[in-house]
């Protein structure tokens, strides 16, 4: 009998031990989880121990995170607002207050979301701390406008040089299979200039509740060439917008209208439908598809065959952002169909084209953003040119955009941009070299 005495708190101890260590292997695998990103596989290690190490602290921090980056937000809340009661760990307790604000916001408990950033704010953190808290409580004041119908206007302007407005080749002597080589006009061939583009824009968002919202926008575009007119562009475009959705899945629907005067006479005229979903899938991951159709017709009052030229759009996108600490990169491929709307004598007009984009942003800090950009497009026309090249014309273009965002005040931003873009086509009459920079601003009232 007194062996059975000492043999039993033996085991128990025996076996406390080792519920004990299984536990630190849980939080410890939560953890490598995490770190590497993968927040669905930690919720899953989580939901399978949830009822042995619930109410643990550091179980309960890394549990909540893990939650709120799997989609989770109000399961985050319980167990951040555990973590944040009882932790004796300073930093453990002020990060489970950081991260449970952002679940607050995340559910749209503004209030309390705002009070416990000031909380951490008042705290003094690091700077790069102040700045996350900063933008949210900035988020915020904007969530709350957007329960309430509101009306911008936006100003922009750039100054710049274009090393090719006319988007032409620099070749003065083309060469034909049919009749050889010809002369091409000067007008017809590659124009630097100098230019200013301006754009205004007035926005009206109308919200029928959380979720639900009707947006109006009109966007003036004036582009001046300083020494040749007859490139200047004057662009009118409207869009009407009902959006829908919640936090983790956003939907658009829209109709948009748009006039084009080319050096001040009537140009092209398109109306359009266009539809957008986009999700947000936890940890700085998003993706969007979207999809629109397009009327596009041109002026027939300084010729009949301007007809020709009418075509039918169909374009296809598809996109995938990742935001991780600092940089934001965004990656795009689309593609697109322009049927003619008269096949007789239009044939020609008719293009597929398929592109892909890749961007990526460096947050420096709140006001300093550079940028680059580079994209590829293929396009394939649906007949042969007409007159001198007998030929189905076949395009390849690449560009590469490079740029900087200063956000000099929280209305004002300071922009500088440069751009490089090559046109290879099976037509010399089509092959084209462009370089552009400029630097503005835009202002929002």
């Amino acid at each position: 009998m007194k062996k059975l005495c000492f043999i039993i708190p033996l085991l128990l101890g025996v076996q406390s031990n080792l519920f004990a260590q299984n536990n630190e292997s849980v939080v410890a695998e939560m953890d490598r989880l995490i770190s590497a990103g993968q927040y669905q596989q930690a919720y899953n290690e989580a939901q399978s121990n949830l009822m042995a190490l619930e109410g643990e602290p550091r179980f309960d921090f890394l549990y909540g995170l893990a939650a709120l980056e799997s989609g989770e937000p109000n399961e985050a809340v319980f167990a951040l607002e555990r973590a944040a009661a009882v932790s004796t760990d300073r930093v453990m307790r002020d990060r489970a207050r950081l991260e449970l604000a952002r679940a607050y916001f995340v559910t749209n408990n503004l209030t309390a979301a705002e009070n416990l950033f000031n909380t951490v704010l008042a705290s003094n953190p690091p700077a790069n701390v102040q700045q996350n808290i900063e933008a949210f409580l900035q988020l915020i004041e904007a969530r709350r406008n957007a329960q309430e119908p509101s009306f911008n206007i936006t100003i922009a302007s750039v100054l710049g040089s274009d090393g090719n407005i006319n988007s032409a080749t620099s070749d003065g002597l083309i060469d034909t299979p049919l009749v050889g080589e010809i002369e091409l006009n000067p007008d017809g061939q590659q124009i630097e200039d100098e230019f200013s583009n301006t754009t205004l824009t007035l926005g009206y968002v109308y919200p029928f509740n959380r979720n639900q919202s009707l947006t109006a926008n009109l966007n003036y575009v004036h582009l001046d060439n300083f020494d040749t007119d007859q490139f200047d562009i004057d662009n009118l475009r409207g869009n009407l917008t009902y959006n829908w959705g919640s936090e983790r899945d956003r939907f658009r629907h829209g109709l948009t209208a748009s006039s084009v005067n080319l050096d001040g006479d009537s140009f092209q005229e398109t109306l359009g439908l266009n539809s957008s979903w986009q999700r947000d899938w936890g940890g700085g991951w998003y993706n969007s598809l979207s999809a629109s159709y397009s009327q596009i017709r041109y002026d027939t009052s300084t010729g009949a065959s301007n007809a020709l030229r009418d075509v039918n759009q169909v374009l296809l996108t598809a996109g995938l952002t990742r935001i991780s600490g600092s940089f934001t990169h965004t990656a795009n491929v689309y593609h697109g169909d322009e049927s003619p709307e008269f096949d007789n004598g239009g044939s020609h007009n008719g293009r597929s084209y398929t592109g892909a984009a890749y961007s990526l942003l460096y947050r420096l800090n709140a006001q300093h953003t550079p940028y680059i950009r580079a994209s590829i497009q293929d396009v394939e026309h649906d007949d042969n040119h007409p007159v001198f090249f007998n030929t189905v014309r076949q395009d390849d273009t690449q560009s590469v955009t490079t740029g900087w965002f200063w956000q000099l005040q929280r209305n004002l931003l300071i922009t500088a941009e440069a751009s490089y873009t090559d046109n290879s086509s099976n037509i010399q009459l089509f092959d084209y070299s462009r370089f552009k920079y400029q630097a503005g601003f835009r202002l929002q009232f």
